[in-house]
């Protein structure tokens, strides 16, 4: 016979899948990003340049800035969470008595 709390369990199992799959997602898409403004970035800041005219120094603390945002949002709404559930999900199954 299936207990409420089992399925619960697979709900909160498959939750923090997705959140880690988020947060591996999310950090892919933070190195795809970030590669292009460390690697070419004078050739970045030309194509950003010519679309709105910007200061260099300026320019370098907006995109820094940016990518230190992406990095603290990943972790935020993503890692962390993940991370807790993971942790209270797994407590859990230890303190859950055996059923005969």
């Amino acid at each position: 016979m299936d207990h409420p709390g089992e399925q619960n369990q697979e709900t909160g199992w498959m939750i923090v899948g997705v959140l880690y799959r988020s947060a591996a997602i999310g950090f892919a898409l933070m190195i795809l990003s970030a590669v292009p403004v460390l690697l070419l970035t004078d050739q970045v800041y030309a194509i950003h340049n010519w679309l709105i005219a910007i200061e260099r120094p300026a320019y370098n603390l907006m995109m820094f800035r940016l990518l230190g945002e992406m990095k603290i949002l990943v972790l935020v709404f993503f890692l962390i969470p993940a991370m807790g559930l993971h942790w209270t999900l797994a407590r859990g199954r230890l303190n859950r008595p055996a059923v005969s």
